[in-house]
């Protein structure tokens, strides 16, 4: 009875995780994995104008694009964001 803490603590654990992996199932997250990446180098500079909005949904892309993982170097830390380029 002394590792009934630790026996609760873990099933606890358990079920945290378990209700994380079907809450992430229920969401669609993780479905559809990039399949390719592109690494920017960002220097300080200007920046463009902003481009129009798109529709919602990278992971269902255009005829034309492939779902991919965008890197960009900047001064403060590797930043990374999942988008549809062009082939």
């Amino acid at each position: 009875m002394r590792r009934l803490p630790e026996i609760l603590l873990g099933l606890g654990l358990v079920l945290a995780v378990g209700a994380g992996i079907l809450a992430a199932s229920a969401f669609g997250i993780g479905q559809q994995a990039p399949t390719k990446t592109v690494t920017i180098d960002v220097a300080t500079g200007a920046t463009g104008p902003r481009g129009p909005a798109g529709s919602p949904g990278a992971e269902s892309c255009p005829s034309g694009y492939t779902f991919s993982a965008v890197v960009f170097n900047t001064p403060g830390g590797h930043q990374q964001i999942a988008t549809c380029l062009k082939d």
